[in-house]
């Protein structure tokens, strides 16, 4: 068996079971938001969604961990025998216990403070308010406490695990929805606390499985400090460019708060809900590429990364373009369906942040090469720095009177700047890395794909007098045709028959 095709085979595999893992996640959440909304009500989930945020500001400090952590054990894979994934998988833990503290004191002090001053909460549900976030900051770092046991089953590539814990989480999430409609108590402090429970849970699993069952080692205490400097300095920058996000995110959600009240965060919890899910698609697919490309990076074999990159690029942005060119056709059906009670502003939040998404879709495996090299810092400081101008903009023309929708407007226009200029420096990081050839390889195809759907949408679905489920229907088989005729290469869809063939034969 050659190595390409092993590599094939294992991506097969690995996309299976990420996308039975999506599938459920996918529909279990969508019917527990629905249940939420509905046992909740508008306010009380805006009060939940707002309050989240402001916990989720300090979110990149464990994503930043999980993405170092990842890097580093998939490097040390990558290296073979010369390799020690031990060290770094210890190191990650010590380095956990550090930043939680810094992540307790933050939420008690700049976070605390803000929910008290800051945010627009109902007088009534100020107390109600104050449990919520004690509990919320709980959970959240034994949410964090997963980092370095998930990024270590990914590193490993061993995705079934993955995806059965990413399933019990959300069951058990949904069984938490559907009691609090029985509960006598106050339901938002309730959600709360058996959310708690859940992360709980949810971490018990992944600790166990990694002590059990991945021959990397038990914990023990290292002191090394070049080690310790490497992954908290890789840690530092991923944190930056986290830190940028999510401020751009959940800033835009405060001011939504702040300008339009807690009706529109519920419309922005259901855009995120909405949007997440159908990212999760794309993430989930990139999700079994990403290590592969960290390795080919250390072991040193380019050729077959660009490759894996190229179509890693390709077929994610397809991924989410099939499935987002339906949604916005009949954007306002699906929500009044699925929801029944649709919040003001849902459905404009939903696509502006699709088309978001479709930008990052097509961009992550660059930043996943830009990982690769561990060379954060000049990426990071320019990134984060346009990211966060949306901040500043949005406050700006939302105090002048102008519509909401400007926040996300504004957010993607700056997300299509960083498109432009991230290829510039990949370039300069990787030599064997050509503009012209990624920009050749997906930008051509995918314009000529853009042109002919929009157009057939435009002039013969959008104007047909028929139910939303045939336009639904109509539009997602002829983005199908699309993209197979014009948007895949030869190569390409032969790549694609292997992978779907091996996995059947096996």
């Amino acid at each position: 068996m050659t190595k390409e095709l092993s590599s094939n085979r294992r991506i097969a595999k690995n996309t299976v079971f990420l996308y039975i893992r999506m599938l459920v996640t996918l529909v279990v959440s969508l019917y527990t938001s629905r249940v939420i909304l509905k046992n909740l009500g508008v306010s009380d989930f805006g009060i939940y969604n707002v309050i989240g945020g402001v916990i989720v500001l300090f979110s990149f400090l464990s994503n930043a961990l999980k993405i170092s952590t990842q890097r580093f054990i998939s490097f040390e894979l990558g290296l073979g025998k010369n390799g020690n994934p031990n060290r770094v998988y210890c190191m990650s833990l010590q380095c956990l216990v550090l930043i939680s503290v810094i992540i307790f004191i933050l939420a008690e002090t700049i976070g605390l403070w803000f929910v008290n001053s800051k945010l627009n909460i109902p007088a009534d549900r100020m107390e109600a308010t104050q449990w919520v976030y004690q509990i919320t900051i709980l959970t959240f770092i034994v949410h964090f406490f997963q980092v370095p046991f998930q990024a270590t089953i990914i590193a490993y590539e061993r995705m079934s695990i993955y995806a059965y814990i990413g399933i019990i989480d959300v069951v058990l999430k949904l069984v938490v929805a559907m009691l609090i409609s029985v509960c006598p108590f106050d339901k938002l402090i309730v959600y709360s606390a058996l959310l708690l429970l859940v992360s709980s849970i949810s971490l018990f699993i992944p600790a166990l499985y990694c002590k059990k069952s991945i021959k990397i080692g038990s914990f023990h205490f290292i002191k090394d400090k070049e080690l310790f400097k490497r992954v908290m300095g890789f840690s530092g920058w991923s944190m930056v460019s986290g830190c940028s996000v999510i401020t751009a995110q959940q800033g835009g959600n405060i001011l939504l708060n702040v300008y339009n009240g807690v009706v529109a965060n519920g419309a922005y919890g259901i855009a995120n809900q909405v949007s997440g899910a159908i990212y999760s698609f794309v993430s989930n697919f990139q999700s079994a590429f990403q290590p592969q490309i960290v390795k080919q990076y250390a072991s040193g074999e380019y050729k077959s990364m660009h490759l894996l990159m190229d179509r890693a690029a390709v077929f994610s942005y397809y991924l989410l373009l099939l499935l987002t060119i339906p949604f916005c056709v009949a954007a306002d059906y699906v929500l009044q369906l699925w929801l029944g009670q649709v919040p003001e502003y849902a459905a404009g939040f939903i696509v502006l942040m699709l088309l978001y998404s479709l930008i990052d879709a097509i961009e992550a495996p660059l930043w996943m090469l830009i990982g690769a090299t561990g060379k954060m810092k000049v990426y990071t400081i320019w990134s984060s720095s346009i990211t966060v101008i949306n901040i500043p903009l949005s406050w700006g023309l939302l105090s002048q009177g102008y519509n909401v929708y400007w926040v996300f407007i504004i957010r993607t226009g700056l997300n299509f700047v960083c498109a432009i200029i991230r290829p510039l420096y990949v370039r300069s990081l990787v030599e064997t890395f050509s503009i012209r050839k990624f920009a050749s390889n997906l930008l051509k195809p995918i314009i000529v794909s853009i042109i002919l759907i929009v157009v057939f949408l435009l002039y013969y679905v959008l104007p047909l007098e028929v139910e939303p489920f045939i336009r639904i229907v109509l539009s997602f088989i002829f983005t199908l045709i699309v993209i197979w005729l014009f948007g895949l290469k030869r190569d390409e869809k032969q790549w694609l028959k292997s992978i779907i063939i091996n996995k059947l034969l096996k």
